[in-house]
Parts: structure tokens; sequence; C-alpha cells
């Protein structure tokens, strides 16, 4: 695996790897990514979900009686407007794994993740919204892996974190996500929570799913190809 300072966006079709360097992208919902039938590489039934659910059971206080009492096959779920919240991904490591696994024939590296963000948030709609504190929004972030094991926090309050998070499952991808939103989505608590067995089923899919088609104008400066694999002959390009 090779890490640098850049990014990488692998593709199996060389013509939709031309299309991103003119500047042409498409997002998708997040609930385009949670209905993938390749579940696992880009598909994620959890996509737009965060879950929690601590060894040995989730502990529920009922105040009215004064009792507490262990769901040991239940766990708490906290779900975004997934068809409201659109990303672009890409991953911060450049390997072979990934390679294969996405099917590539090749990988756009960005070597300049400042200016790529700049130029894509600059060229969005007016309105749009974007993950981060008050006052330090922005469009790209790095995928944050979590358990669901771990200690509860306040990802099940914030969407723009949800949108930003995924199962440990996926820490091999190294993902980097650029996020958005067109409506409030995003904002501080706007999630339905549940209580959820863990063995539930997911949610039919959906019959459509919303997209972004943005325009920016050239990438070229921003970035080179690959060809190959690391270590491949053909790796590395002008």
């Amino acid at each position: 695996m090779v890490r640098r300072q850049s990014l990488f966006r692998y593709y199996a079709d060389p013509q939709w790897a031309e299309a991103f360097l003119d500047g042409r992208m498409r997002f998708w919902s997040l609930g385009y990514f949670r209905d993938l039938e390749e579940q696992g590489v880009r598909g994620d039934a959890n996509e737009g979900r965060a879950h929690h659910r601590p060894e040995g059971g989730l502990q529920v206080t009922n105040r009215t009686q004064g009792t507490r009492f262990t769901m040991p096959a239940h766990r708490l779920s906290s779900a975004v407007k997934q068809e409201e919240i659109l990303v672009f991904c890409a991953s911060r490591s450049l390997s072979g794994q990934l390679w294969k696994a996405f099917g590539a024939s090749v990988c756009i590296e960005i070597f300049d993740i400042p200016a790529f963000c700049a130029r894509l948030q600059a060229g969005l709609p007016a309105g749009a919204r974007f993950p981060g504190r008050p006052g330090r929004e922005r469009i790209g972030h790095r995928v944050e892996y979590y358990r669901v094991s771990d200690a509860a926090d306040t990802r099940w309050a914030l969407p723009d974190r949800i949108a930003i998070s995924k199962l440990t499952d996926y820490a091999w991808q190294d993902e980097f996500r650029l996020v958005f939103s067109l409506t409030d989505a995003l904002a501080f608590q706007n999630v339905a929570l549940a209580l959820t067995p863990t063995d539930a089923a997911p949610p039919p899919p959906a019959q459509e799913h919303a997209f972004h088609d943005a325009a920016v104008g050239s990438l070229r400066d921003l970035c080179r190809v690959h060809t190959g694999p690391p270590g491949d002959a053909n790796e590395g390009g002008p």
C-alpha cells in the first residue's frame, strides 16, 4: 500500500476517468450505496446509519418504574435522510488490494487536495450545505471507522458525522468523502432513532436514487494518472 498526501479514485472504465479529469463527476445519494448489490466493496447496507450496541447488549432504564434491564439482541440505530445527502468517494491509499477490489483499469491521483475540494465546493449550487462544526463546514472529510460496541458518543445526533462514518469492516478502503446536501439533511438531530434487532433484515431497495452531476472544469492540473497497480511496470503516468 502506498499512502501519500493525495487522494485516489479507481475506475474500471477509462472513459469515466477521462470525464473526471475533465471535471465531470456524479455524486450519488447515501441510499444508492446502501442498495448496491456489490456489498462489502462499493455497497454497504449500513450506509447512512449509525449503530450502537455495547458488548453484552443495550442497557435500558425505565425511569417510570425505576428498573433496568438488558436487551442483548437489539441495538440503537440512528438513520439520516439518505436520499438527501450526496457523496463522491475516493481513497487515501494506492494499493493493489484496492485496485483489484474495484476492478480498476486506471486510477486518478489527486495530489492537491485543498485545491480540489475548493474547486468542487465552489462549483456546487448556491445553498449547498457541508459537514462540519458551525463556521468550519467543508466538503471533504476522512471517513471515521467505528465498531458497534464502541462507547456511545455524539455520532447518533449528528447527520454529518453519520454520513462520513462506516463500520471497521470497511477500514481497508481508507476512504475520503466529498459530501453535501441541498436540504437541511445535515442539520443537528435530523435523524430517525430506533431500537432494531441485530439480525433485522435491511429495508427493501428504493426504486430510484438521487444524484447530482457536477461540472467544475478541468482537473488535469491537480491530477496524475496511474495505469497499473503499485509495483506494476505501467504504474504512474504524466
